[in-house]
């Protein structure tokens, strides 16, 4: 049974994604939004000339009708490709969005924005932070960088705009507690980890005991997000609902998910029992 927690729990669609869109686009979001959730998570990448696409792997090969490195690629070659057709004939012609074109879609929705920052030799920090200032939307974005150091130069950019501290490590190896620790030190809003972590740290079996990592966190004023995938069976894709079921109620403060839907199932079940 979840234990019903004092705060709720955010529920953020992975990559935009709620079932059947197709992930980082601009239908994606826009279904996200219609569906009521109030987070949508979106990865940044540049392209070799510079422009902020949406994009989560390093290539276009898996989203795309087209091939080719992401930071290799033009703006004019990336805006070519299909980034829907592949997922329903209604989406064909959906492009890979920018990410000004992401923020202009939510708008006045009311749903805040993750944007993942994915590391590159054209991806610009400053630019990220400048383009977020110009469209209004610090308050309404959650910066997550990848390095200590890159979480200290968006506090330093715009000590206004919140940080989820995207710790890095094996996400089925142990925790890499010191490099949690620098991320809090060096002034994360929220930490990001890994479900394996949550799991390994629990202190008795499932369904039972707390996760000793989780309440640290919690004692330096830190909420706990987690990425919680089938598609990377970050939980486990035959029973997700245990899972999800299981970080709610060790403590977790938010779960990034391409399940969303069921996220929100189980914490409704959850708060009714």
């Amino acid at each position: 049974m979840v234990k019903h927690r004092e705060w709720d729990v955010a529920v953020v669609a992975h990559r935009g994604q709620v079932a059947g869109y197709p992930e980082n686009t601009v239908a994606a979001c826009q279904g996200s939004i219609a569906a009521g959730f109030s987070a949508i998570e979106v990865d940044l990448r540049a392209t070799a000339d510079g422009e902020i696409v949406i994009m989560h792997d390093e290539t276009v090969d898996r989203t795309t009708d087209g091939s080719g490195e992401v930071g290799a690629m033009t703006f004019a070659e990336i805006r070519s490709l299909d980034a829907g057709g592949h997922v329903h004939p209604r989406f064909a012609g959906q492009q890979v969005p920018t990410y000004r074109e992401v923020l202009d879609a939510l708008r006045g929705s009311g749903t805040k924005l993750v944007i993942d920052i994915k590391p590159g030799a054209t991806l610009d920090n400053e630019r990220v932070v400048r383009l977020t200032e110009r469209c209004g939307a610090v308050l309404d974005v959650l910066v997550g960088p990848r390095s200590a150091d890159d979480l200290r130069d968006f506090k330093r950019l715009n000590p206004n705009l919140r940080v989820l501290g995207l710790v890095p490590g094996p996400e089925f190896g142990p925790p890499d507690v010191a490099a949690i620790e620098e991320f809090a030190a060096a002034g994360a809003d929220l930490i990001r980890l890994w479900p394996p972590w949550i799991f390994t740290d629990r202190d008795q079996e499932p369904g039972s005991g707390t996760s000793p990592l989780i309440e640290r966190l919690h004692g330096l004023g830190k909420p706990v997000w987690t990425t919680a995938d089938t598609l990377y069976k970050d939980i486990d894709p035959g029973h997700p609902r245990e899972d999800l079921r299981e970080l709610i109620r060790l403590g977790v403060n938010g779960i990034i998910t391409d399940v969303p839907e069921l996220c929100r199932e189980v914490l409704a079940a959850g708060a009714a029992s």
